[in-house]
């Protein structure tokens, strides 16, 4: 499927399935086409040309019905901060036509049980984010949308919320993310598309994009504190790690996995920072 904006083509002949049960990560810089692919997913905008399915149902014909499957979470906090948990929950619970009981297995899930009385405007920012997960399961979805969930999270907030997406999926939801966070993305996702300019640019696990794509390297540290690296397992670093050796320069030795930074820059010649 394709998006245009007047001549500029936010989303270029993307095409990809997720199966069932798994995560699936949209890997990208701010305006690589991850939010528009989530819009037109969720029936929120329309592909200029293709079309989208949720579960067999086409996102132009059968808006409703998949609304009724899904959940979405956007990167804007959008709760009403003077309310509690239970009254944010319950407005939107009376919407999807939920039972009361459904707000309190929610929270449970999320973590967020203990805090149903207090207000919102009292949280943080990573229990807000728990909120507006746990509202976006009021309906059961067996789709949930992702867009950015770490997005502006201290550390440990935003290990958090992987925990809660982790469980999520061992409850058998199956979850499509857009993240910039490549340790999120790396962290997470089954399968993961790297998004570049409106485009997929490379799609498989993240185990087997950083094979392909990325490479192991021998790092050596120096008594002096230089260091040396070099590709693991090539003749290159074995010349370097004998020499040093043999001079009895050699600190510390280990060696670096490639990581989905590498793979990104090898592919697009780009760095990917967590402040795009």
């Amino acid at each position: 499927m394709s998006k245009k904006y007047g001549d500029f083509e936010a989303v270029r002949n993307i095409s990809f399935s997720v199966k069932k049960g798994t995560i699936f990560g949209l890997l990208g810089p701010n305006g690589a086409g991850k939010s528009t692919t989530i819009k037109i997913l969720t029936c929120q905008s329309s592909p200029t040309s293709g079309a989208a399915y949720i579960k067999g149902l086409n996102t132009l014909v059968d808006a409703t019905e998949i609304k009724r499957k899904i959940g979405v979470v956007f990167e804007s906090q959008n709760l009403y901060e003077d309310l509690s948990v239970y009254e944010n929950l319950n407005f939107f619970r009376q919407l999807y036509g939920s039972p009361k009981e459904k707000i309190s297995e929610v929270l449970a899930v999320t973590g967020m049980a203990e805090y149903e009385k207090n207000k919102i405007k009292t949280f943080s920012k990573g229990m807000k984010q728990k909120i507006i997960i746990s509202r976006a399961l009021l309906n059961d979805p067996d789709i949930l949308f992702l867009d950015e969930p770490g997005s502006g999270l201290d550390p440990h907030s935003a290990r958090e919320i992987r925990k809660t997406i982790l469980d999520l999926k061992n409850r058998g939801k199956t979850i499509l993310l857009t993240t910039h966070n490549m340790e999120e993305a790396d962290f997470l996702c089954d399968c993961l598309a790297i998004i570049h300019k409106g485009s997929i640019i490379a799609m498989d696990t993240p185990g087997n994009l950083k094979k392909k794509y990325g490479e192991d390297v021998l790092r050596i540290e120096t008594v002096a504190g230089d260091i040396f690296e070099s590709p693991l397992n090539t003749q290159a670093s074995s010349d370097v790690f004998k020499k040093l050796s043999d001079d009895g320069q050699v600190f510390l030795v280990h060696s670096k996995e490639a990581t989905i930074e590498d793979v990104f820059i090898k592919l697009t010649g780009e760095r990917l920072t967590d402040e795009s």
